[in-house]
């Protein structure tokens, strides 16, 4: 193994690991956000009072993902600085503006509006807190957008040129819309979406299958389901007519995939006619990798929702329904598998190039010694195996715990101070309470 290969290993692990954390991350935030909503904007008390348990509770399981994933981000950006200068160099160009961009995106915007959220309870209107955290999700969404224009042009470089080595924007609308950005996109969404059901379904059948919280997690058990099914439906469609795109942009990752057209030989004959002599093929075992992630996709999508059926029955203890509540645990951990082969299939899947065909591994490499890649590399891939260890430490200890020890917000289930006319709370007394300050002026009324 050289320092090239060394510096592919540790940025598959980096940017890998980093990958998980996000998709989590943007498939619970959306949950939570729409759950809000409903808690917010619904007429019965009770009902408000559930939504707002349940997003303390799953809002919780989302700030503790959001912060560990923010410092593996962290390690994501060390990594490029040291290893991969070349890909700095030429392309510093094209990829710093999307780049800055998004880290303004998440590490400011988003890190300021999900702190204010999550701090924002019983201090907050309940309306301006629910801004809040759609702006959070919304900014999530964004840096993931940031995130995918330097990726899909690293798939399909378009809209620029290159003269004494250095690579220029000529088209940003071009970088904007690259097809490479927005097939991978409608892919990502619905893979997060799918994700995040089957998170909440795994969580939820834990708890049911000790029939504790009954009330509580029967609906998410339902939700989860569904939003796996929805989201393995979407992957599935996007993940075919990105596929079949391929063909136009990276004809030898398609080759390879799929088997079809030409044949490999005929394809690594074209791509050797394109640019020079030389392997351009990618490795073989990514149509491995490829396979299993459609072979989840498939299995995903046809009985992903199957654990929702067990919340139809109330008059049926949960524990009753033993294999529904297993089903929907086992399921959890294809779903991470089916992301990590995904990400591989895409991002091997374009070697030996970092830029299809504008720059090899060899090329955009930092020039470095062997020594100081393997320190870098045992450094922070151990960070990295600490941050995974502890986020899933954490956020299995909180899961199963349950909402009774949910460690956002307060006792309170509504955020910001509430009208004397309440119905949530008849006689007023908090509301004028919260409603006062120390002069006796009326401050604003959230309900």
């Amino acid at each position: 193994m050289n320092a090239a290969e060394l510096a592919r290993l540790q940025f598959a692990i980096t940017a890998g690991l980093h990958f998980l954390f996000v998709a989590l991350t943007l498939g619970l935030v959306t949950v939570v956000a729409v759950t809000q909503t409903r808690a917010t904007w619904g007429r019965d008390p009770e009902a408000r009072a559930t939504g707002m348990r349940r997003v303390r509770f799953w809002g919780g399981l989302y700030v503790i993902n959001y912060a560990l994933g923010i410092i593996s981000g962290i390690v994501q950006e060390f990594q490029f600085g040291l290893n991969w200068s070349g890909l700095s160099h030429t392309m510093g160009n094209i990829i710093g503006a999307p780049m800055a961009i998004e880290t303004i995106v998440a590490f400011f915007l988003e890190s300021t509006f999900l702190g204010m959220w999550a701090f924002g309870f019983q201090r907050l209107p309940a309306r301006a807190h629910l801004v809040l955290i759609w702006l959070v999700a919304l900014t999530a969404y964004a840096s993931t957008f940031w995130i995918m224009v330097v990726n899909g042009f690293m798939q399909k470089p378009v809209g620029h040129e290159t003269s004494d080595g250095v690579t220029r924007v000529t088209d940003w609308g071009a970088i904007l819309t690259n097809e490479a950005t927005w097939y991978a996109i409608g892919h990502i969404v619905g893979a997060v979406a799918l994700l995040a059901g089957l998170f909440i379904a795994a969580v939820s059948a834990f708890h049911l299958r000790r029939d504790q919280e009954v009330e509580f997690f029967r609906p998410t058990l339902a939700q989860g389901g569904i939003l796996a099914g929805v989201g393995a439906l979407v992957t599935v469609v996007s993940g075919i007519v990105h596929l079949e795109a391929l063909v136009g942009y990276q004809p030898a990752k398609h080759a390879v995939v799929t088997g079809e057209g030409p044949s490999l030989e005929e394809v690594s004959a074209a791509e050797v006619e394109k640019y020079g002599p030389g392997d351009w093929m990618p490795p073989d075992w990514v149509a491995t990798s490829s396979l299993v992630m459609i072979a989840i996709g498939l299995v995903l999508l046809l009985i992903a929702w199957i654990p929702a059926t067990a919340a139809r029955r109330t008059d049926v203890p949960p524990s009753r329904k033993r294999v529904r509540m297993w089903l929907a645990v086992a399921l959890l951990p294809f779903g991470f598998i089916a992301l990590i082969c995904g990400w591989l299939t895409r991002e091997v899947g374009r070697l030996p190039w970092v830029v299809t065909g504008e720059l090899t591994v060899e090329e955009a490499v930092s020039d470095v010694s062997f020594g100081a890649m393997l320190a870098t590399f045992v450094a922070l891939t151990t960070v990295l195996a600490l941050l995974a260890f502890v986020d899933w430490a954490l956020i299995s200890h909180y899961a199963r715990l349950g909402p009774a020890h949910a460690f956002i917000g307060g006792p309170d289930p509504f955020p910001g101070p509430r009208s004397p006319m309440d119905p949530a709370d008849p006689e007023g007394r908090k509301g004028a309470e919260a409603g006062r300050g120390s002069d006796g002026a009326d401050a604003h009324f959230t309900y």
